[in-house]
């Protein structure tokens, strides 16, 4: 319960922060995929001047994510490490996995 509430209170802190930003290339956006065998991950994006976030809704819990460093697409961490998650993206595409890579949700597309 005490780290829902952290994860809760550190996901409305992000989120409060993007309507006081003060830089116009900051911007939060939720998207929607559509995902294998009828699942729906939406992540809200979070990307401000300086470094980039994903915020997931996983097993009825926020989950705040930090952006990788990453060759090509954009990929996240979960930022608490008793969490495993990592979010791949490109492009419209997104792959949810867990501990080792185990996919979570997959061939996730943008709608």
């Amino acid at each position: 319960m005490n780290l829902l509430l952290k994860s809760v209170t550190f996901a409305v802190s992000l989120l409060s922060a993007g309507f006081v930003m003060a830089d116009n290339s900051d911007e939060i956006t939720k998207v929607s995929y559509a995902c294998e065998n009828n699942q729906i991950m939406e992540v809200i994006y979070i990307n401000t001047a300086k470094d980039s976030y994903a915020i997931i809704n996983q097993m009825d819990e926020m989950i705040p994510m930090k952006i990788m460093k990453m060759a090509s697409g954009a990929n996240y961490e979960a930022i608490n490490k008793d969490y495993t998650y990592k979010l791949y993206t490109k492009g419209d595409k997104a792959d949810l996995v867990g501990d080792n890579d185990t996919p979570v949700l997959s061939n996730c597309k943008a709608g």
